[in-house]
């Protein structure tokens, strides 16, 4: 049997199944009659079989039946023995049992088991896909399923199946092992190594001096980078709790500017004894997907300073910056909740929360993050923004008069807090005490934003005060 896609149906047969697509919800039952009878004589369209389940669904239910646990115990001989004397035939019956019952889990191992027998892992995988559906407590369906996709050579499927699994049943050793095949598998692939011989004697093919100059020095070429990682690769098969090995390997996905790669392993490290209690790698994972969001804005934006006009690059960016900000948010968030007296984690929440203006929750954070030496200047400064940007002048003002006091040095630092309470006392309608902050500035750093302009504006006001 053979994957049967739905572009390749008879033109009249699309119709008929679009038209059952669009009765799903008023007519459900005239639907399951239609794709039931197209089924039957295109047992290998799996869009088709995806269909009529949801419809069969809506008119059944998927609850299973009383006895389905005893009799699941009891079927697996029964089931290979219909699978290997006409796996057609049981696919057919299977199917015939699911028009009654939906969620019935022989049904769907039956057709698991026989897709495997015809070598057609896209049905299979849709009925682990099922099953999954059927017993979500069951962690065999899931690593049943990536399995499935891994042999198929579906490394991304078999991931997303994998993940999809651990979230139910963390640390699971099945689905981490899914998940170190999947990844090495793809890795390989995309080093294009496993149709050109085997990696050492590739390695072998090498000019000797070369390799070795190259791994005694820090790895920039995008080329070599993919060589070094595939290398790598092979050695986490042989040691999948290496915990070096996972950092290196990222490294060398990094230096060849494939971050998704490199995310990729990272979270595979994360899944080892040693990477599970290590918090640094939490914190190198957020830093890498922020740098994958930031080089997308970068590409947009690059891409709309030689094309302005395009509305939809446009779109995309704003789409894109607004993505990162709500997930640097969201996971500083969690890292506090989960590392409440880390207050470079406060700090940064804080500074994040006032970027989206949510002042409250900013200044809450902020006074945290003030606890510590390295941060209480910065913080301060921050709050003192944060009441300005609210209305709160005056609260502001005694803020960046603390903050001022505490740097003895006209360092930027410094010279931003002047810079902000000049910006309060303006707000105010306290110009000389405005002016007075700038000159601090000006006499120092004449340079800094538009403090000059500032200065002059006033001495210019001066001259003509009724102007």
């Amino acid at each position: 049997m053979k994957k049967v896609a739905l572009t390749d149906l008879d033109p009249r047969l699309q119709k008929q199944i679009t038209a059952a697509e669009q009765q799903l919800k008023t007519n459900p039952q005239y639907a399951i009659e239609i794709l039931s009878g197209i089924l039957s004589r295109n047992l290998g369209c799996i869009e088709v079989r995806r269909t009529l389940r949801k419809a069969q669904k809506v008119v059944l239910g998927t609850r299973k039946g009383l006895f389905d646990g005893i009799t699941n115990a009891i079927s697996s001989g029964s089931i290979a023995k219909a699978v290997e004397k006409d796996p057609v035939a049981a696919i057919a019956e299977a199917e015939a049992k699911l028009a009654k019952s939906p969620a019935d889990v022989n049904a769907n191992k039956t057709i698991a088991a026989a897709a495997l027998k015809l070598e057609f892992p896209e049905l299979a995988a849709f009925a682990y896909e099922e099953l999954t559906q059927s017993e979500p407590k069951q962690v065999q369906h899931y690593a049943d399923l990536s399995n499935t996709w891994i042999n198929a050579g579906e490394y991304d499927l078999a991931l997303a199946a994998a993940d999809a699994g651990l979230k139910l049943f963390p640390g699971n050793g099945d689905l981490g092992e899914c998940i170190r095949k999947a990844s090495v598998s793809k890795t390989m692939k995309k080093g294009n190594w496993e149709d050109k011989g085997d990696f050492q004697s590739k390695l072998k093919d090498k000019d000797e001096a070369l390799r070795l100059e190259q791994s005694s020095r820090k790895v920039t070429d995008s080329t070599t980078a993919l060589e070094q990682a595939a290398a790598l690769a092979e050695k986490i098969q042989a040691q999948p709790d290496s915990l070096d090995l996972y950092r290196d390997i990222v490294r060398q996905f990094v230096s060849a500017g494939d971050l998704d790669s490199a995310i990729a392993w990272l979270q595979r490290g994360r899944l080892t004894t040693l990477g599970k209690a290590d918090s640094s790698l939490e914190r190198q994972e957020i830093d890498l997907i922020t740098q994958r969001y930031e080089k997308v804005s970068k590409g947009l934006r690059d891409h709309l300073a030689a094309t302005p006009g395009d509305a939809v690059a446009a779109a995309a960016l704003a789409a894109n910056d607004k993505e990162l900000t709500e997930y640097r948010i969201q996971t500083t968030a969690s890292l506090v909740e989960r590392y409440p007296n880390d207050y470079s984690f406060r700090f940064e929440y804080g500074s994040l929360l006032f970027g989206a203006a949510r002042l409250d929750e900013a200044i809450q954070q902020l006074q945290y993050a003030q606890r510590n030496p390295k941060f209480r200047q910065a913080s301060i400064l921050s709050i003192g923004k944060c009441f300005v940007a609210s209305g709160k002048y005056d609260l502001g003002v005694d803020q960046l008069l603390l903050a001022k006091s505490e740097v003895p040095v006209m360092n930027d630092l410094k010279k931003d807090i002047i810079y902000e309470l000049g910006g309060a006392y303006e707000k105010m309608g306290r110009t000389k005490e405005a002016i007075e902050e700038y000159k601090a500035i000006y006499m120092a750093d004449s340079g800094y934003r538009d403090v000059s302009k500032k200065i002059n504006d006033f001495y210019e006001s001066q001259k003509n005060p009724t102007a």
